[in-house]
């Protein structure tokens, strides 16, 4: 079945909310550094996790049940389309 229309909407939203944010992502990441060997890395995985946690809180509260395979494929989809994109915010971000 995969997310409709709004679902969609909800999720490229979520993923315009983060590439705002981004410098939270790599303020978090700094602060780890002496854990981490690649802050950049680590800030990425932080932003990609909200994305992914939020979209999923949403969904059950939307849907009242959890996402299923097909939906859950074209969320990570969704996400993976738009990586660079959020990389390159988090490396833009990291450089002010």
């Amino acid at each position: 079945m995969g997310l409709n229309k709004s679902l969609r909407d909800a999720l490229e939203q979520l993923i315009d909310d983060t590439l705002a944010e981004s410098s939270n992502f790599v303020n978090v990441a700094r602060s780890f550094k002496h854990l981490i060997s690649n802050d950049m890395d680590f800030a990425l995985g932080l932003a990609i996790g909200e994305i992914i946690g939020g979209f999923y809180n949403y969904f059950m509260v939307a849907n009242r049940r959890a996402m299923q395979q097909e939906e859950l494929l074209e969320m990570y989809y969704i996400i993976s389309a738009r990586a660079e994109e959020i990389k390159k915010a988090i490396l833009d971000a990291a450089r002010r």
